[in-house]
């Protein structure tokens, strides 16, 4: 059985907290269990795999046909001649080790790691000419290598240490094989391409999920999008302190199981096994009387970085055993000279109206509404950054944007107008939508985004439009006086600097902003009774009131971001397949719920003028 074994992922998971490694062995439930999106992007990642597989034709399937030892023991005895490999399996020392694919040539391995990571190889390869560190290194890093490429790392690290334990007199070079974004797709709608299925692991382990790519293969090798990269290097430096590691980690699984123990801290705060209820929650045994105070501290604006980026002020406190929002001393958050940095002022007022429970607005808030300029527009953006290009022209992980929406307010006593755009064809999508955008927006009147993402995706399309060529050269130059002018205003920047909900805590989401609103103002939910909803417990948010559809047989509702990418991908997989109602059901939660993102920012902006004293009527 593979649950006694120290698999990567096993190890991957240990590397975040030691502690979780005990909850994953024992089944303990997480808040990704079950989770359609994360499953949605895992498909992604499949994706990815089946690419690669294609440039290796020679290559075969060893693993998902029996027990983890019969998955090895075949592995061996294929190994016996020069081949090309497929999930092969190891095991060695307790340790377990599926390799994506393994080449052997004579005494040399060949173990490749497919990440869908996207990684840019031309500037890779311009840092090398120039006689810089590549994209892994960073030289002000004690071991010289970048955080963010670390889990990556560590994988394939994880990985060699295995091979090199079952074949010690063999030679091991690791590589990692990428999506390459400086490349450009030859291939219109790649993404159409690939069937995905699941095989049956046996011994009771379930499915894998298991995908290929149905066309010639040949157009791909001729249009390589993926990239092998060498990174011996990289993994000498680590090898070390992963064996020392893993070898920590195998005290915990052999003879018995047993929990190793680690810190509380802030860490915790993104922990996948807290979750609301159950017998079974990781998070409540390791925070026991802790894991239930309200307000907790965990909840404070930037936790990490109270009382200063370096002082560790809250892990302090945690290890005291306060986990009370309220324990932390608001002298502490001022530097020594009594001053406070922007983080350190929304902690303190976090933690001051938190306590007295009251709302607080700052003396410029009025001033800001006074500065915006009619008509107000209020945009929210759909985006997904597939990992195959779906069109000819794009890179992996460039955007597509499939959907806006936009209220538009002519005048201070006017009502929303709302206009919309959804993608409806499966073709390049981001010329029509920023057309349809600049038919609505114009050359005049504030755009009202809440987070700068907005900007971010019409710097990218501005770039994609421009590569294009001249057919959207005016849509980019749009773009660019929108971009240039003082037009757009982000209402989470007019948040974090001029207002505090206690109901928030410290987040300032606008699915939490608008919520806490929506239930102190009874006014709004006068204005809009389409979104108010009442169980037991109390009113529902907005968001919880949006209605779900039967599709299949399903009740799904789509009410954050993740789950509108995943209704995306639905709505264009039964449109390909001429499944008409279904695509018209997903388009219908699609609407409906970037409808609510954009009527949730004027939401924001009524109450915000009612508490400066300005009518909405």
């Amino acid at each position: 059985m593979a649950n006694r074994y120290l698999s990567k992922s096993d190890f991957k998971v240990a590397q975040s907290c030691p502690t979780k490694l005990y909850y994953r062995k024992k089944g303990y439930p997480t808040l990704e269990d079950g989770d359609e999106q994360l499953s949605m992007l895992a498909d992604q990642g499949y994706l990815i795999e089946a690419l690669a597989r294609t440039l290796y034709p020679d290559g075969r399937w060893i693993g998902f046909n029996d027990d983890m030892e019969s998955a090895a023991w075949d592995t061996m005895s294929a190994l016996t001649d020069n081949c090309t490999l497929f999930e092969a399996t190891f095991i060695s020392g307790g340790m377990l080790a599926r390799v994506d694919i393994l080449i052997k040539r004579g005494n040399v391995l060949e173990l490749i790691e497919i990440k869908s990571r996207g990684f840019n190889r031309r500037k890779n390869d311009e840092l090398l000419q120039q006689g810089r560190a590549n994209l892994f290194r960073a030289p002000k890093s004690p071991d010289g290598i970048h955080s963010e490429w670390r889990p990556y790392l560590e994988d394939v690290t994880f990985q060699t240490n295995v091979l090199q334990q079952v074949f010690p007199d063999a030679t091991v070079m690791p590589y990692l094989l990428m999506p390459d974004t400086s490349q450009t797709s030859q291939i219109d709608g790649l993404h159409r391409h690939f069937s995905l299925r699941s095989l049956n692991e046996g011994n009771g382990n379930g499915v894998v999920p298991f995908s290929n790519y149905t066309d010639d293969p040949r157009l791909i090798r001729r249009n390589p999008l993926m990239c092998r990269v060498d990174v011996r290097e990289e993994v000498g430096l680590l090898l070390p302190e992963v064996r020392r590691q893993a070898g920590g980690y195998l005290k915990s699984l052999l003879p018995a199981l047993r929990r190793i123990t680690s810190p509380l801290s802030t860490s915790c705060r993104s922990c996948e096994f807290h979750v609301p209820d159950g017998q079974l929650r990781g998070f409540h045994e390791c925070w026991g009387e802790m894991a239930d105070v309200t307000p907790h501290i965990l909840d404070l604006y930037y936790v990490s970085q109270a009382g200063g980026r370096n002082s560790g002020l809250a892990d302090k406190m945690i290890a005291q055993g306060k986990a009370s929002l309220f324990d932390v001393p608001t002298k502490s958050l001022s530097r020594r000279d009594g001053s406070m940095g922007e983080f350190a002022r929304r902690q303190r007022l976090q933690i001051e109206c938190t306590r007295d429970n009251r709302e607080w607005i700052s003396d410029e808030l009025g001033a800001v509404l006074d500065s915006l300029v009619f008509p107000l527009n209020f945009v929210d953006f759909e985006t997904c950054n597939p990992a195959i290009p779906h069109y000819r022209g794009m890179r992996p992980f460039d955007v597509i944007a499939y959907q806006w929406s936009c209220h538009t307010i002519n005048s201070p006593g006017a009502n929303p107008q709302h206009s919309e755009w959804l993608q409806s064809v499966d073709t390049y999508p981001n010329e029509a939508f920023i057309a349809g955008l600049q038919h609505r927006l114009g050359e005049e009147g504030s755009i009202l985004i809440w987070s700068k993402y907005e900007v971010t995706v019409l710097r990218a399309i501005q770039q994609q439009l421009i590569e294009r060529g001249a057919a959207g050269s005016e849509l980019a130059a749009w773009i660019g006086r929108v971009l240039d002018g003082n037009r757009i205003v982000d209402l989470n920047q007019v948040t974090l600097k001029h207002y505090f909900h206690p109901r928030a805590g410290g987040r300032t989401s606008l699915k939490v902003i608008a919520d806490a609103v929506w239930q102190s103002n009874p006014a709004i939910r006068r204005r809009l009774p389409q979104y108010v909803a009442e169980t037991e417990d109390g009113t529902l948010s907005p968001y919880q009131a949006l209605p779900p559809l039967s599709i299949g047989d399903r009740q799904i509702a789509v009410a954050e971001g993740m789950g509108a990418i995943v209704a995306y991908y639905r709505m264009m997989e039964r449109t390909a397949t001429n499944a008409t109602l279904e695509a018209a059901q997903w388009r219908r939660l699609l609407l409906q719920y970037c409808e609510l993102d954009t009527i949730a920012m004027v939401m924001v902006w009524w109450h915000w003028r009612e508490l400066t004293g300005q009518v909405n009527q």
